[in-house]
Formats: C-alpha cells, sequence, structure tokens
C-alpha cells in the first residue's frame, strides 16, 4: 500500500532546523550523518557535495522528516513562499496550538496570523496557523478539534 515515508527539507543551517522542528515535534533525532562521495555525488548530482542529513521520527511513529544540509551543492535559494509554484510546507499535528506557538516564538520564529479555524472540508473543526520557520519555509500547525 503506497504511503508518504518522510518529507525532505533542505535546510542552509542544520542545527537552526533541528531546534525549531524539535520543538513542534518531539521526534527522536538521528544524526547529523554526513554523507559523501561518488553514489552521494551521482544521486544528487553535485560533484565534490556534502550532506548534513538528519531525520526526526515523529512521537507516532507514521512520519519522519528529513533535514538535508547541501555543502557545495548549488548554493541557491528558492522562494519558499506558498504562492510560488514548486514549494511545498510541512503541517505538523500539536496537541495544544498555543504551548508549539509559545515554543517557536521564544526560538525567534513568527506565526503569519493568528491561529484559525476551519469551517468546511476534511480540516473543518481543526486549529491552523502558518510558522514562518528555518529558511523561511512555512510550516503550517494543525490542532485537531476538540
Amino acid at each position: 500500500m503506497p504511503r508518504i515515508h518522510h518529507i525532505g527539507l533542505t535546510v542552509g543551517d542544520t542545527a537552526a532546523a533541528i531546534t525549531f522542528y524539535s520543538a513542534l515535534t518531539a521526534g527522536e533525532v538521528i544524526g547529523p550523518l554526513e554523507k559523501r562521495g561518488p553514489a552521494v555525488e551521482a544521486a544528487v548530482g553535485y560533484p565534490g557535495v556534502v550532506i548534513l542529513q538528519t531525520f526526526l521520527t515523529l512521537p507516532d511513529g507514521d512520519a519522519v522528516i528529513e533535514l538535508v544540509e547541501y555543502r557545495g551543492g548549488s548554493g541557491a535559494r528558492i522562494v519558499p513562499d506558498n504562492g510560488s509554484a514548486g514549494s511545498a510546507h510541512v503541517a505538523i499535528t500539536v496537541d495544544d496550538m498555543d504551548a508549539a506557538l509559545a515554543r517557536v516564538t521564544s526560538l525567534g520564529y513568527r506565526a503569519m496570523s493568528t491561529p484559525m479555524t476551519a469551517t468546511a472540508g476534511p480540516l473543518d473543526g481543526w486549529g491552523y496557523v502558518y510558522v514562518i520557520g528555518p529558511d523561511d519555509v512555512r510550516v503550517e500547525l494543525l490542532e485537531p478539534p476538540r
């Protein structure tokens, strides 16, 4: 049966990304693992690249966030704005939206708005808010209906 194993995010600063995503997920951190060599170079298309790869396994065991820092990659930055074609975002379910926001705002990150509640569709009744995380990536926080 097809399912999503992980979402991979390219980051500019592994330590900052680990701090941010750990604050939201309380996931187990595996890494950073340094990857290099011909197989890595062939897989990603960057000769001489060194990759720092970190996994955060979420407590529910069903999802993994992969943080990848490329050293010697293209160096180009994308526009991670949700309105830009090709951008993506992670949606993380939290038990307490206010507490999650307090944790990340204490790290210097900001929410794009106050938390809102969906009024239709598959997330009807869920709380949600976008936070601008490391590298300006938008991360959606979701709180199930009470």
